[in-house]
């Protein structure tokens, strides 16, 4: 006889998942079409019919701890030829979403930063204060140690000094950092235990190796190229992806070329000139950045039209702060040369009838950039370590079949 299983169902979990884009779970009827028409799946551990069952009964510990969750890339290719129309693609996308609110260190910030309602107050309001109450005791700190900014000759550092913003977001975002290391950390033990517990989960293949597999089909996006119906979003996600790489790479660079060069004797060049590779490179970023986040939105518009996605403002909040940042980076950037252009050479113009509108975007641009920055462990951004985690996971686990391992996918494909 067969041994009896307990099942403990947690039905607000069940709830939650249909709340955030699962409400065709109870439709399925576990005829397997999802798993077989799917090309990421793989033979040893199937998806996405086994997580349809487990979010039915509410198995919340087994599905955060299921690695194939973000192994799925949501082509939807599965919703589409679901037969009874249960949007297996919609329902693990909403899956992920409570994985990342379960590991959140603390886990009510992933709540409430992807929550309509608290939108304003998360993404507009806290930023905004923070941003307000360091410009303002930026004055008392400068008097009291008579610092004297040996950049202020930037048209912005007169309004936020550099030294402040790099202090500002710097000490936020290690912060909240910290918080995601203890998320992945969490994610990472809980995958070992699931395995042990069904026993397996041996490793087979180095950590080493499994990283750099991961890393290639994430910079690559190679598993994308598997998706059919949905193929277009490869395009928009690389150019986003990219986009976001360039900008900070070109900010790493401006931090070192303002503190570090002239410690070792070399000139400053910042501000950068409209022609110098940094700034090259920077409005290069900024416009695949704006063009793959516009492009993901349009995507997501007529994927919602068709009837072949499902959108919450956890995907929504992220693409429309994407597309929000790279346009008000290019609005400060425009103001930067007008102000430069109306002065004398080698200064910038402060009066108020350029100051007071460049100050005001800049600092719109400098709430918008906490949101995606100071938030990531807890949007939709922290999408990229989970599933790079997951892919580093399945690797050094054998998770996927012999013959179509991340390494050799996206070797064939990159």
């Amino acid at each position: 006889m067969a041994e009896a299983l307990l099942v403990k169902p947690d039905r607000k979990f069940v709830e939650e998942v249909i709340a955030v884009g699962g409400g065709d779970l109870k439709k399925c009827f576990q005829c397997a079409t999802c798993s077989v028409v799917c090309g990421l799946s793989n033979d040893p551990s199937p998806f996405p019919r086994k997580e349809m069952i487990w979010a039915q009964w509410g198995l919340k510990d087994r599905l955060v701890a299921d690695p194939d969750i973000w192994l799925c890339h949501q082509c939807n290719d599965c919703s589409l030829r679901c037969p009874r129309g249960a949007r297996p693609g919609d329902v693990l996308a909403a899956v992920r979403q409570k994985a990342i609110e379960h590991f959140a260190f603390p886990s009510v910030m992933g709540r409430l930063v992807n929550s309509l309602r608290a939108a304003p107050i998360m993404l507009v309001l806290i930023p905004a204060v923070l941003l307000a109450l360091a410009i303002l005791a930026r004055g008392p700190i400068e008097s009291a140690v008579g610092y004297v900014d040996p950049h202020g000759h930037e048209f912005y550092a007169y309004f936020f000094p550099h030294w402040l913003l790099i202090v500002f977001y710097t000490t936020l975002t290690l912060l909240t950092f910290s918080g995601l290391i203890v998320g992945l950390f969490r994610f990472w033990k809980r995958m070992k235990t699931a395995d042990a517990e069904a026993g397996r989960g041996d490793a087979v293949l180095g950590f080493v190796p499994s990283l750099v597999g991961a890393l290639k089909a994430v910079i690559t996006h190679a598993r994308f190229g598997k998706c059919t119906d949905q193929a277009r979003r490869k395009t928009s996600h690389l150019m986003a992806f990219y986009g976001f790489i360039g900008l900070f790479v070109v900010t790493v660079w401006a931090v070192l070329d303002l503190y570090l060069m002239p410690l070792l004797g070399v000139d400053s060049l910042y501000p950068f000139g409209l022609l110098h590779p940094m700034k090259i490179v920077a409005n290069v970023a900024g416009i695949l950045l704006v063009v793959g986040a516009g492009k993901a939105i349009l995507d997501r518009m007529n994927a919602l039209e068709d009837g072949n996605h499902q959108s919450t403002s956890f995907d929504w909040i992220f693409v429309w702060l994407l597309l929000l940042v790279g346009l008000s980076g290019f609005a400060v950037e425009v103001f930067r040369f007008v102000a430069e252009g109306a002065a004398a050479p080698g200064t910038f113009a402060h009066d108020g009838s350029f100051a007071a509108p460049a100050y005001s975007i800049y600092f719109i641009h400098l709430v918008l950039v906490f949101g995606l920055l100071v938030y990531l462990p807890y949007s939709k951004f922290a999408h990229m370590w989970y599933r790079t985690v997951a892919m580093i996971y399945a690797e050094h686990t054998g998770r996927t079949r012999d013959g179509n391992q991340l390494v050799q996918v996206t070797g064939s494909e990159a």
